[in-house]
């Protein structure tokens, strides 16, 4: 890093930090921001706008990782201008791709039961969750057992602040399947999946998200966990035909989150086309 680089980024981490945003994001950003500084010929605050530019076109990576690195250059040069750091911002232009609307891709509901009746007991409970209740990795090692309400009509998953993405909590109600299934995992307090390997704490979202990955692809099934999340809003979608609805089940903060989660109904769809009036006949076309 060139002079004064270290305690600018160390004050920028600060700001952020202060914001509220999450452990994960905060350490991305450093990495990334370190990473910048080393790749320019005068680091950070010496940057141009052609020095930045000439960054963006070496990256060799995917369309959504740029994104994501652009994302994080932007928003530090952003913030060192408005802090009197720079005089304005050399990140405004960075070209970034568009980032591209995505399919849901919810697990196919038979390779779902197969992993669910086979699942070890650490396993099917985190499977149950994903599935039936939306939870994401993180917010399945993070449960605590006085966020589940199991005495509440109807039993909901209270999903704290501090244990999901961002800080938006939320109330997922549970099935009566869901509530059965995550019993017997009860402890009288404290965190719901306990750690197994003696060190305090609870579960990562890293060690949910890869010991439930394994299980499956050893089981042959090419689907992860967070493709279950893609079924819960799929199914949840189907059954109420409301966005708003599963918006809310899943905690996104819009609608257009939610649309790349949760499946059309395929049957609706060919069913309105369909529906379509067509001519009985036309010259030249076969009816």
């Amino acid at each position: 890093m060139g002079p004064g680089d270290g305690e600018v980024l160390a004050a920028h981490l600060e700001w952020v930090q202060l914001r509220g945003l999450s452990v994960s994001t905060i350490r991305r950003r450093r990495v990334v921001m370190g990473w910048v500084a080393a790749s320019l010929p005068g680091g950070l605050l010496e940057a141009s706008a052609a020095d930045l530019k000439a960054w963006r076109a070496a990256l060799s990576v995917a369309p959504d990782a740029v994104s994501v690195y652009v994302s994080h250059v932007r928003q530090f040069y952003a913030w060192a201008a408005a802090e009197g750091f720079l005089a304005g911002s050399p990140a405004v232009s960075i070209p970034a791709p568009s980032r591209p609307r995505r399919l849901p891709r919810p697990i196919a509901e038979q390779r779902l039961a197969v992993a669910v009746a086979t699942a070890p007991p650490r396993i099917r409970p985190w499977l149950v969750l994903a599935g039936w209740a939306g939870l994401r990795a993180k917010e399945i090692a993070l449960l605590r057992r006085e966020n589940v309400l199991d005495t509440w009509a109807p039993p909901v998953l209270l999903i704290a602040d501090g244990a999901t993405k961002g800080h938006a909590e939320r109330l997922v109600p549970m099935s009566a399947f869901v509530l059965g299934e995550l019993r017997p995992h009860l402890p009288r307090r404290g965190w719901v999946f306990r750690r197994q390997d003696g060190r305090p704490g609870p579960n990562t979202a890293a060690v949910v998200s890869h010991l439930v990955n394994d299980y499956l692809h050893g089981c042959g099934i090419p689907e992860t966990l967070h493709q279950l999340r893609h079924r819960f809003a799929t199914q949840a979608q189907l059954a109420c035909h409301d966005l708003r609805v599963v918006q809310e089940l899943l905690g996104h903060a819009t609608p257009v989150s939610t649309a790349g989660y949760a499946a059309y109904d395929a049957a609706a769809a060919a069913a309105a086309v369909d529906a379509i009036p067509s001519p009985t006949a036309i010259r030249g076309l076969a009816v």
